[in-house]
């Protein structure tokens, strides 16, 4: 048993004096509180502690008083020693992992929030939140009176500011728990002055997908667990790229992730801002020192906020987190030409105008599934997936399958199961790696009714440009 989970009383009310709050707000912040957190509290409190072990049968009606009162108690910050040591009772980053995986890195860290807002018929909760140097991560859950569809794409960080400043960019996921309630998680990126461990969020939503309203938050995030628990090192290693001048500033190994910082400037200095987001962009396929790719987490390209003297731009780059440091990265730059899609400019009295996107199409090779194993489908000059088998059982269809080639994690990150329509079907589980074996891969999906047909697609790259000839290894010492 995790011995993280081994609380004594007496070590409930030493974690309980540690917690950080606003007394004034303590009467009103069971009434903040959704309906649908409070029935989850009293539903899963109960059910984890007997699941889970937490303590002799003789502690467990104390244990889950003490949770819940620090449920309650989260109108303030929390410290982060007790988000360690007392797991968030359904926490968004536990439901998150279920399907997305790689969010279990962030529950030891976690600080709770639960602060909710309603208007317009809609209420919105940042449950949790944690931070380091570079990085905020918020979990929220959105409620309304009845389905708003594609939540997914609402993204927080144009409405954040870190310490009184914009963030850049951001990157999320989230799902549906039912029609009218849907949970996420969104990552932002921020440059903020000062030594402070703490961050001032100021969190101003005015619209949900066309939906006008008033979603205030503020509240405060510790990000001294995460940074004192990091190895940075800081190579200033450049990569000459075919339009701009890349310097890698800072590489960060965390807890939770492994950031690459790094900032450039623009060889041609007359094109817009505007005009550059609709051209081909950049990504880089990291690998360790045994030559496995690391696992790309996302990240952030551009940017005028905070910039270094001298800069056009910032940005940083995530994978998963590293099991130890290696001796040495290598670094492969990507550029790649959007797939699709469009955009609009927005001036100050708010006219929309439409914007054109530079785009080529990637490509797909397809087979359908016949029963009849392992089949290749090859991905171009990247370079193939092998597909071992598909099974059906337990209500979930999982594939099998390997990745032979220049980025085999990249790769193996195309594969799609189509319907007879041509629809995708979305996975109940993304792609996993095997830890032992890291160019072979699985992948969930629901069971596939065995009177309709399916086929295995998976992409053949053509709008990427992988840079081999650019690729820089930064030696970290």
């Amino acid at each position: 048993m995790d011995k993280r989970f081994c609380l004594d009383e007496k070590d409930i009310y030493i974690l309980l004096n540690e917690v950080k709050f606003d007394q004034s707000e303590l009467g009103k912040a069971e009434d903040e509180m959704p309906e649908i957190l409070k029935e989850k509290i009293k539903k899963n409190v109960p059910k984890k502690i007997r699941n889970r072990m937490y303590l002799k049968i003789a502690k467990r009606g104390a244990v889950a008083a003490a949770i819940l009162l620090v449920l309650l108690m989260g109108a303030g910050t929390v410290s982060p020693v007790l988000a360690k040591n007392i797991p968030l009772v359904n926490s968004i980053f536990e439901i998150l992992n279920i399907k997305f995986g790689h969010y279990e890195e962030y529950m030891p860290y976690s600080q709770l929030v639960n602060k909710s807002v309603t208007d317009s018929g809609i209420t919105i909760t940042i449950t949790e939140a944690l931070a380091d140097d570079s990085k905020l991560i918020l979990g929220y859950i959105i409620s309304s009176q009845s389905r708003i569809d594609n939540l997914e794409v609402v993204g927080l960080s144009r409405f954040l500011k870190v310490n009184d400043s914009t963030v850049g960019g951001g990157v999320g996921a989230g799902q549906y728990l039912d029609d009218s309630t849907f949970m996420g998680s969104d990552q932002v990126s921020y440059s903020s002055p000062g030594a402070s461990d703490r961050l001032k969020v100021d969190l101003n939503i005015n619209d949900i997908l066309g939906i006008k309203g008033k979603w205030n938050f503020a509240f405060t995030v510790s990000k001294d667990e995460l940074v004192k628990n990091s190895s940075v090192f800081t190579p200033h290693c450049k990569v000459d790229l075919p339009d701009c001048l890349v310097t890698v500033d800072k590489i960060v190994f965390s807890p939770i992730d492994t950031t690459i910082n790094f900032s450039g400037i623009y060889k041609d200095k007359n094109i817009s801002a505007q005009t550059r987001a609709m051209e081909p962009f950049y990504t880089w396929v990291v690998f360790d020192d045994k030559g496995i790719e690391l696992i790309d987490r996302g990240g952030s390209w551009g940017g005028n906020t905070n910039l270094p003297e001298g800069k056009d731009f910032k940005g940083n780059a995530q994978y998963e987190k590293a099991n130890n440091i290696p001796q040495y990265l290598t670094i492969i730059p990507c550029r790649i030409i959007h797939a699709g899609g469009g955009g609009v400019s927005i001036d100050q009295s708010g006219q929309e105008t439409p914007l054109t996107i530079k785009t080529k199409t990637p490509g797909e090779s397809a087979q359908k599934i016949d029963g009849h194993f392992p089949f290749e489908l090859t991905q171009g000059k990247m370079g193939n997936l092998i597909i071992k088998d598909i099974k059906t059982a337990n209500n979930e269809t999982v594939v099998r399958y390997t990745a032979e080639g220049k980025a085999p994690y990249l790769q193996g990150s195309k594969l799609h199961i189509k319907n007879a329509a041509g629809e995708y079907v979305t996975p109940k589980q993304y792609i996993k790696r095997d830890e032992e074996h890291p160019n072979e891969f699985t992948m969930v999906f629901p069971a596939l009714e065995g009177n309709q047909q399916y086929s295995v697609s998976t992409s053949r790259f053509e709008n990427i440009d992988f840079m081999e000839e650019l690729k820089i290894m930064i030696e970290l010492r």
